[in-house]
C-alpha cells in the first residue's frame, strides 16, 4: 500500500467534557480541549527549534484532544442551530429567502476553530494508521471529511488530491474496523474525487460485498435489497453490483428468479467473468429442473429439452473462462467438462 503521510502545518482546536449536551457545554468543553491542544502545540513547536532532536512528550495527548475537540464541537454545532417559531408555533419565515428563520450562539466560534484544525487532523489520523490504530484513525479522518464536505469547508483550500487522499483512507480504516457501510461510502467518495490508487475500486466493491453478505446471512433480504437498489441507482452501469442483486435474489427466491439480474450484469459490462458464470449457472439449473421433472425419461425423450439449454449455457461459461485470467473460480471448467459431457451422451457434442 502507498504510504500515506501528511506532514502539513498544524494550527489549533479541541473538547473535553464527558456528559455535556447543551450546545453551550460541548462548545465549552470542545474550546477547552482545543485550547489546551494549542497551548501543548506551541511548546512543541519551540522545543523543535530549539533541538530538532527533541522527544515529543505530549504527542498522544495532542492527539487525544484533537479527537475529543472536534468530536464536542461538530456537536455543539449541530445543537447551535436554533429555529424560531410564531407564537402559534408555526415556523417563522424569512421574507427575502423563504427559508424558515434561525438563530446561533456559538456557531461564528466554532466554525473558525474546526476548519482551522483541519490540516492537524490529517496530521491524527496519519499517526493513527501508521500504529495501525484504525479505530482512532477513523475518528480523525472522518473528521477532517465531514468539515470539508460541508458548507463550512468550502473556504477551507485543499489540494484535490488531498481531499480524494483522506476519503480513502477513511474508507481503509472503517474497512479494517468492519464498518463497511461507512468504508463503501469513503471510498465511493475517493474514487469521485479522482482517487485511482490503492486498489480503491477493489475496496469499495468488497466493502460493499460484505454489507450485501452480512444481510443476507442474518436473512435480512428486504435491508439488502434496499441497499443494493440504492447503489444501483447511484451506479447503473457496473455489472458487479447487478450481480449482487441476482445473489441477494437467489438467496431468498432461488436461482431461476435471479435470471435477469445476472442478464443485466452482463449487458451493462461484458468484462465481467462473473456475471457470465451466474447466468451460466441459471440456464444449466434449468437443465437440471427439466431432468427432475421427467425421471423416467430417456435421453431420446430429454434431448430436445435439454440440448438448447446446454447450448444456452456452454458459450457463458467459456466466456467466463476466457474472462478470468487468473484461473481463480475453479468451478467454470467443471461446468464446462460437465455440459460438454452430457452433450456427448445427449449425441449433440459438438
Amino acid at each position: 500500500m502507498k504510504k500515506f503521510f501528511f506532514l502539513v502545518a498544524c494550527a489549533s482546536l479541541m473538547v473535553m467534557g464527558a456528559k455535556a449536551q447543551t450546545a453551550e457545554e460541548l462548545f465549552k468543553a470542545g474550546k477547552a480541549q482545543f485550547d489546551r491542544y494549542d497551548k501543548l502545540i506551541g511548546e512543541y513547536f519551540i522545543a523543535q527549534q530549539q533541538n530538532p532532536d527533541a522527544a515529543d512528550p505530549t504527542a498522544a495527548e495532542r492527539a487525544t484532544l484533537l479527537i475529543g475537540g472536534y468530536e464536542q464541537l461538530q456537536k455543539a454545532l449541530a445543537l447551535d442551530t436554533v429555529f424560531e417559531v410564531n407564537k402559534d408555533g408555526t415556523p417563522k419565515i424569512d421574507k427575502k429567502t423563504g427559508a424558515q428563520k434561525f438563530k446561533t450562539k456559538f456557531s461564528k466560534d466554532i466554525v473558525p476553530m474546526l476548519t482551522g484544525h483541519v490540516n492537524d487532523i490529517i496530521n491524527v489520523g496519519n499517526t493513527y494508521i501508521q500504529a495501525n490504530d484504525y479505530a482512532a484513525a477513523l475518528k480523525a479522518f472522518r473528521f477532517y471529511n465531514t468539515v470539508m464536505n460541508s458548507p463550512i469547508g468550502a473556504k477551507v483550500q485543499a489540494k484535490p488530491e488531498t481531499l480524494s487522499e483522506v476519503a480513502f483512507f477513511e474508507g481503509y480504516s472503517a474497512y479494517q474496523v468492519k464498518d463497511y457501510i461507512g468504508a463503501f461510502t469513503a471510498f465511493a467518495n475517493a474514487m469521485k474525487l479522482g482517487y485511482t490508487d490503492n486498489q480503491v475500486a477493489d475496496f469499495r466493491n468488497s466493502s460493499l460485498a460484505n454489507v450485501i453478505q452480512e444481510f443476507c446471512d442474518a436473512k435480512k433480504f428486504d435491508e439488502a435489497t434496499a441497499c443494493i437498489d440504492n447503489v444501483l441507482a447511484a451506479y447503473p452501469n457496473v455489472g458487479l453490483f447487478h450481480d449482487m442483486k441476482g445473489y441477494i435474489v437467489e438467496q431468498k427466491d432461488g436461482i431461476l428468479a435471479a435470471e435477469s439480474f445476472y442478464k443485466a450484469a452482463t449487458q451493462v459490462d461484458p468484462t465481467f467473468g462473473n456475471g457470465f458464470f451466474d447466468l451460466g449457472r441459471v440456464i444449466y439449473e434449468k437443465a437440471e429442473k427439466v431432468i427432475e421433472a421427467n425421471p423416467t425419461a430417456t435421453n431420446a425423450d430429454l434431448k430436445p429439452k435439454l440440448v438448447p439449454l446446454y447450448n444456452e449455457a456452454l458459450p457463458l461459461f467459456k466466456k467466463a473462462q476466457e474472462l478470468d485470467t487468473q484461473n481463480s473460480n475453479t468451478q467454470i471448467k467443471r461446468f464446462i467438462d460437465d455440459i460438454e459431457y452430457k452433450l456427448e451422451l445427449l449425441g449433440a457434442s459438438k
